[in-house]
Order: C-alpha cells, then structure tokens, then sequence
C-alpha cells in the first residue's frame, strides 16, 4: 500500500539537513533571479521581453517545485491517484523554457 501524502512529508523534509541548506539557496537565489529579470524586463519591449517572460515563469516553476517538495515531498493524492507535484511543475517549467528559447532564436534568426 503506498503510504499517505502526510506519512511522506517526514520522509522528505527529514532526509538531510544538506538538502534541505541546498534547497533554501536554490529557492533564495530564485527568487532573486526571478525579481532581476522581472526589473530588467520593465526597461525592454517587444520579442525579448516575450522571450524573458517566459523564461520567468520557467524560474518560477522550478522555484515552487523545490518549495513544494521541501514542504510536501513529491507525491500528493487526490481522488485516490498519486501525482507527483514536483516532477509535474519540473515539467511545466521545461515547457517555459522551451519556449523562451524558441523566442530567443527567432531573434537571433532575424
């Protein structure tokens, strides 16, 4: 029987104490980086501002992916189905960044 969400959450706060050092710098430097592009976006237009915003929301995905991992662990059940939120926000972040380079290379194309 897979164990509960809140039987995990122990499990992966608890493991080290260097992931989770790791974990909060990862988050703390996120966040930063997250801010910087978001000021430096304010002061530029048109395809690289596009191509910065969805970099940004890549940032974010993977920022909210460590925080709920640190907080939650991976696995979260609803309905009786297992997700694995981190892996899923880790994905959704990929996507971003896909398209922020697809973005960027459209400028360096033309």
């Amino acid at each position: 029987m897979m164990p509960t969400t809140h039987e995990m959450v122990p499990v992966a706060s608890g493991v080290l104490q260097f992931q989770t050092v790791l974990d909060t710098i990862a988050i703390l430097v996120g966040i930063v980086a997250i801010y910087s592009l978001l000021r430096l976006n304010k002061s530029l237009g048109g395809k690289l501002s596009s191509a910065i915003r969805f970099f940004n929301l890549g940032m974010a995905a993977n920022v909210v992916a460590i925080i709920w991992s640190t907080f939650y662990g991976h696995m979260y059940i609803v309905a009786g189905a297992t997700l694995d939120i981190h892996h899923l926000l880790m994905s959704v972040g990929m996507i971003f960044f896909v398209i922020s380079t697809r973005k960027l290379s459209g400028l360096v194309a033309n």
